[in-house]
């Protein structure tokens, strides 16, 4: 196993946990930010602390094009032209927010002025900014399935409008760093153009519609197993599942009686087509 794939099945593990990409690649970025000076900005050439500016975004770059080019032709000498561009979150509708978007909160969904969502086939995410020292024991959030309302306990309504579809009873929040979580499970499979409706409406066939590995049917997950592991194979010269089938029945036909074979059995004087 090569240094490039020695990490990949842990690396798949994550994956798989986090459902989805962006949510992935956040909590990677959010894992140097926690655990490495990656963020940091040198404070002169010769600190021992943190990256020259602009180093940290060139890494992030040169990882990503090395990547691109690695399944071009060899014979193709000449890479087409890169321009810098800045990254945004893509919205099919105008956007409202005033700050950058965190891509996991709201990711096929939208971000606004104090709120952003996020969806997966068959659940919705709101991460709603609190006003200063809120705290759990002030708020009171409520569903009856077809509205939502969040309010402090004095009366103040932080956040009230009808939902797009019909989403079940048994809603579940939390604060976090000055953030409401609020998590809802949508009552029927679909993809919402909206979280409240008064929102722009969002174009759905633009959105992210894999679903997660683990909604996936189990025949489909066995298929998805059986491909990575004919791929391992292939990478290390070894039979795939396939061939391996072709030689057991081979093998039983070997000896058979009336087997045109003979001597000790030998799949390489057989060509598979």
């Amino acid at each position: 196993m090569s240094e490039e794939t020695s990490h990949d099945d842990m690396l798949f593990n994550i994956l798989r946990e986090c459902k989805t990409l962006p949510t992935f690649m956040d909590r990677i970025f959010g894992f140097l930010k926690r655990r490495s000076d990656f963020y940091v900005v040198a404070s002169s050439p010769d600190c021992p602390v943190g990256l020259p500016p602009g180093v940290a975004q060139a890494l992030v770059q040169q990882s990503y094009m090395k990547y691109v080019y690695s399944n071009t032709s060899k014979s193709s000498t000449e890479r087409p032209k890169t321009e810098k561009t800045e990254i945004t979150q893509p919205s099919p509708t105008k956007s409202h927010s005033t700050h950058k978007a965190d891509p996991s909160k709201c990711h096929n969904g939208a971000t606004f002025d104090n709120y952003s969502w996020s969806q997966t086939y068959n659940e919705v995410d709101l991460f709603l900014k609190l006003p200063l020292n809120v705290t759990s024991r002030d708020l009171v959030v409520n569903t009856n399935g077809t509205s939502i309302c969040v309010k402090l306990k004095d009366g103040t309504v932080l956040l009230q409008g009808d939902l797009c579809c019909t989403c079940k009873l048994d809603l579940i929040w939390s604060i976090d760093a000055q953030e409401l979580l609020v998590h809802l499970e949508k009552y029927k499979e679909t993809w919402w153009n909206c979280f409240l409706t008064t929102e722009p409406i969002l174009d759905v066939s633009k959105l992210e519609c894999t679903k997660p590995f683990e909604d996936l049917p189990e025949d489909a997950q066995a298929k998805i197993h059986e491909l990575q592991w004919n791929q391992e194979q292939k990478r290390l010269g070894l039979p795939t599942s396939d061939e391996i089938n072709s030689i057991n029945t081979l093998k039983k036909a070997w000896n058979a009686e009336g087997s045109p074979f003979s001597g000790p059995f030998d799949p390489s004087s057989v060509s598979f087509k």
